[in-house]
């Protein structure tokens, strides 16, 4: 059985993950959506979107169920303040995510569009802070930072 701090280190590693691959799509790979021509860019979507689900959704899942844990009541070592922080966070991320990130994703399935490109990196920006803050909470605990 998973010790709370054994979860913790889960957690910061799903943060460290998460975040270090958000700033690389936000910066490198949606800005390349440009750059692909019309007649591939559906195909170029569809295996972006297969293949980065595959390293996103493990490492997504594992921070929102420890927060839901967390929502629901049980102890995960004493940082309340930390964990609200964290679980705010978690489900600000996935807001942003089901309402603006895939709307896009969906938009570019069907076929390359600038305006849907430009929109998708604009509404990526609130996730990559999100993860930032996330890892800046992680970081604070590590180095006994007071939030």
């Amino acid at each position: 059985m998973m010790t709370p701090l054994s979860w913790i280190t889960l957690y910061d590693f799903c943060v460290v993950w998460m975040t270090s691959l958000i700033w690389l799509v936000q910066v490198l790979i949606y800005p390349n959506f440009r750059f692909i021509t019309d007649t591939d860019f559906k195909v170029f979507h569809k295996q972006h979107c297969d293949r980065i689900a595959l390293l996103v959704a493990p490492m997504m899942i594992q921070p929102f169920a420890l927060a839901m844990i967390y929502f629901t009541g049980h102890d995960l070592g004493g940082f309340n303040t930390e964990w609200k922080l964290h679980t705010a966070a978690i489900a600000l991320i996935f807001v942003c995510t089901a309402i603006f990130s895939a709307r896009q994703h969906t938009t570019l399935s069907r076929g390359k569009d600038a305006t849907v490109i430009d929109r998708l990196i604009f509404w990526n920006w609130p996730r990559t802070l999100l993860w930032t803050a996330e890892l800046a909470l992680v970081l604070a605990r590590k180095f006994e930072i007071t939030i």
